[in-house]
């Protein structure tokens, strides 16, 4: 049996997307771009959870192990399993056809032949990102001579509720899409085979398909710096306008025209960067600002999102609220910091309940940056605790959002038209900001915490301690900027 193969699935959905890419992670394997990060290393061990707990719904098959195996090994085993009419599963077994590897997650063994089931880590079916998937390993287990009657992508079902975890999954049949791509397939492949072979990586326009399905790894090599005013950079700008921006000869904001209708905010955009300063609405900034009654409670927090729940009432990546942070102002600007951060034992939301009641029992007006984010953690804390949820529902409906006060009255080009915190803060408090915390964003703090609250004895003390300052550095830092913002708000509108 030969084992010998160029494609494999990841190296057909790179060139799927663009042959370029497909060609630097061939040939550049080690490239900084493509090192696993701290939280792609994390999906993707939560990934491998949720397809080792997905056999379970299939149950009774046969596991195709790899570790330490050679290749030769792997796909004896698979054939033999795959022939077997009394295993009823199969578990990542390897298949070769048309110099290409692949291995699906279950092949399940029903009249006929088999279904062959993809298991996603998602709550739903993207056709752009999971046919294609699907595709290359119809394909290569069809032209092996394995008879696939079904395709179905098995992701993970938000209508689960813990503790009844029997829905966990859904199974979605995906096999007139997937019939559909495989027109096409044969073709794709060849051009790809064709440009594994090459001395040097093909020459690819960029485009939109540099960020779709998922942005390039690549993109700093092919895309050149744009400016600050680059029309990519308009607020909310579709990749139509982009077209038609592009056609006129329009590559600058400063250079669209006044016919050109923009909406109130990206018309602000448009006029701070022609007349080279920050534009503020003082008027209506100053109207804004008014709803803050002292004393004001800044509040930020941080949460988990766990693929498979934990909590009743709990669904598969519900955003479970673990940390707070408050800066409470009083009318003389006097500040005093509260925090809270769960400690691993239990449900965390009675504790977060009562964490966020003692830390805004005397604001008159509570705040949050984005606050949507933040209005619904209170709320699913609220439906845990009922004790207490009249008053948490009466925060959440009442918080005060900094960013369209923000979005509304101001423009600084610093913002390269975004208005998240850590564009808008360096740009109108500068230096403040995150870059001298050793963790310095959201998503980053999100893993750290899974890691310290549900990863049990991995981590030692030592470790579990330092992290544990960092995240509270992060979470206080978030909240210090709110109220240095607030302070920064009136002095602008005054």
């Amino acid at each position: 049996m030969t084992s010998h193969y160029t494609l494999t699935k990841k190296t057909f959905l790179a060139g799927a997307q663009c042959l370029k890419r497909m060609w630097w992670e061939m040939y550049d394997p080690s490239a900084p771009e493509t090192r696993p990060t701290l939280v792609s290393q994390f999906r993707m061990q939560e990934g491998a959870k949720v397809g080792v707990l997905a056999r379970a719904y299939v149950p009774g098959g046969r596991l195709i192990k790899r570790g330490g195996r050679s290749l030769s090994a792997i796909l004896s085993e698979s054939a033999k399993a795959i022939e077997d009419p009394a295993v009823p599963a199969i578990y990542e077994c390897a298949v070769i056809a048309e110099n290409t590897l692949v291995f699906p997650d279950i092949l399940e063994r029903v009249e006929g032949g088999f279904v062959l089931i993809e298991v996603k880590s998602k709550t739903s079916v993207s056709e752009q990102k999971h046919v294609p998937d699907v595709a290359i390993q119809a394909h290569v287990l069809r032209a092996a001579g394995i008879p696939i009657v079904r395709c179905e992508v098995m992701h993970l079902n938000r209508d689960c509720v813990y503790p009844d975890l029997s829905n966990l999954f859904a199974r979605e049949d995906v096999t007139e899409l997937v019939e559909t791509r495989l027109q096409s397939i044969r073709e794709e492949m060849r051009l790809q085979t064709i440009t594994a072979r090459l001395p040097l990586a093909p020459n690819v326009a960029t485009g939109a398909h540099c960020k779709r399905p998922d942005p390039c790894p690549f993109m700093d090599r092919c895309w050149p710096e744009t400016p600050t005013d680059h029309i990519s950079t308009l607020y909310k700008v579709t990749e139509k306008m982009l077209a038609e921006f592009e056609a006129s000869g329009w590559e600058r904001i400063r250079d669209l025209p006044d016919d050109v209708k923009l909406s109130a905010i990206a018309g602000r955009q448009r006029r701070a960067l022609r007349e080279g300063h920050r534009v503020v609405e003082r008027e209506t900034l100053l109207e804004s600002m008014k709803t803050l009654a002292y004393p004001v409670a800044h509040i930020d927090f941080e949460t988990i999102q766990p693929a498979i729940p934990l909590w009743n009432g709990c669904r598969p990546y519900d955003q479970i609220p673990v940390q707070l942070s408050c800066h409470l102002v009083m009318a003389d600007h006097t500040v005093t910091h509260s925090q809270w951060l769960f400690d691993g034992q239990g449900d965390p939301r009675p504790a977060m309940a009562k964490a966020i009641l003692e830390a805004c029992k005397r604001a008159a007006t509570i705040t949050a940056y984005n606050a949507q984010f933040e209005r619904s953690c209170i709320e699913l804390v609220a439906e845990t605790c009922p004790n207490e949820a009249a008053l948490l529902k009466g925060i959440a409906d009442n918080l005060v959002d900094l960013q369209p006060i923000v979005r509304e009255n101001i423009y600084d080009e610093k913002f390269g038209g975004s208005f998240s915190i850590k564009k808008v803060l360096p740009a109108l408090v500068p230096g403040l900001g995150y870059d001298d915390l050793p963790i310095a964003e959201a998503e980053t703090a999100s893993v750290q915490l899974a890691r310290i609250i549900l990863g049990g004895s991995a981590i030692h003390p030592e470790d579990r301690a330092e992290l544990r300052q960092w995240l509270l550095e992060y979470c206080k830092r978030d909240t210090e900027a709110m109220v240095a913002l607030s302070d920064r708000l009136s002095e602008l509108a005054s």
